[in-house]
């Protein structure tokens, strides 16, 4: 029974997945979706897996064989949990450049990069992809997909429950448009019965999640996490039955604490995804002001918590975890 945090671009950086661990020991966490040109020229390659983070899932994405191989020596020593390829994502610009969704339509292609990754490593390697491209409804070009890159040695798939529409509309539109098809994962289930599919797309309550867990290996959600973390609380106490408690300001002042000096000192970055702890609440309005002013100012980091001194607030506890 697993629970995973979609990678989401601009959303899924070492911050959020530091406050996402810190409310969830559970869920499995994703990188954002690194591409990798980025990975080999940039610091990420550096970037060393802390015992708090784990189980944690390194997505990349690119269209180079001898590239993913030195992608995957990097990503071994970093000690990833799993290498995940993105084979979904609709941006025109991650299009123009050959990967993503658009590689639905190569899958020996594909396949090569998942065998040329497995030659190097013994992490699993798995496919992040969409049913398909267009407004077709057919399923055999997915079915040929899996065909293919599951007999190079994937057995993991992520079904992002819709087609990806490569012209015309916008990558934000397509995470909306076209509609949900939850009955055709169910039948790449039933056609792959050997390989783990997880089932992502509009997933956003408790209730569907656990209906979605009786039938798929694991269940994959995004923004429903990101605009509203508290619903790891949730998910921690009726599906891994977590019955810990902690407040808000808990969270706050753990997820604080274990920033070091360097990720401290990038505040803009570092309280940005606090922004929505306190959505739907009485101090919402409050709560954004003053980590706008934390960021927008010289006040050090740590003057966070002199937001409960100043509302002279005492918060009850969320019970788990």
């Amino acid at each position: 029974m697993k629970v995973f945090l979609a990678p989401m671009v601009g959303r899924t950086d070492k911050y959020f997945r530091k406050l996402a661990r810190i409310i969830s020991p559970n869920v499995v966490l994703f990188t954002e979706m690194i591409t990798i040109d980025s990975l080999i020229r940039g610091n990420f390659k550096k970037y060393l897996i802390k015992d708090t983070e784990h189980p944690l899932i390194i997505q990349l994405a690119g269209d180079d064989k001898d590239k993913f191989i030195e992608c995957t020596k990097i990503v071994s020593d970093q000690g990833f949990d799993e290498i995940n390829l993105n084979i979904g994502c609709p941006s025109s610009k991650v299009v123009k450049g050959g990967f993503g969704a658009c590689q639905i339509e190569e899958p020996a292609k594909v396949a090569e990069y998942v065998a040329a990754i497995k030659s190097q490593t013994q992490i699993p390697v798995s496919i992040k992809t969409r049913l398909g491209l267009g407004y077709d409804h057919d399923l055999k070009n997915i079915i040929e997909f899996i065909q293919t890159t599951s007999a190079a040695g994937c057995d993991i798939y992520y079904i992002h429950a819709r087609n990806a529409i490569l012209n015309g509309i916008s990558t934000r539109k397509n995470r909306s448009i076209p509609p949900l098809r939850y009955h055709d994962v169910l039948k790449l289930k039933e056609l792959f019965p050997q390989i783990n599919i997880h089932i992502n797309g509009g997933i956003n309550n408790i209730d569907e999640i656990k209906n979605m867990l009786n039938i798929y290996d694991g269940v994959m959600i995004g923004r429903k996490i990101y605009d509203n973390p508290l619903f790891l609380t949730e998910i921690e106490n009726i599906i891994f039955s977590n019955k810990n408690s902690f407040s808000i300001k808990d969270i706050v002042c753990e997820y604080i604490s274990q920033l070091d000096s360097e990720e401290a000192s990038n505040k803009q970055y570092a309280l940005k995804h606090l922004t929505n702890l306190y959505k739907g609440t009485q101090l919402s309005k409050k709560w954004r002001i003053h980590l706008h002013n934390l960021i927008n100012t010289s006040q050090p980091i740590d003057n966070i918590r002199n937001f409960y001194v100043e509302n002279n607030y005492e918060e009850k506890k969320i019970n788990c975890s």
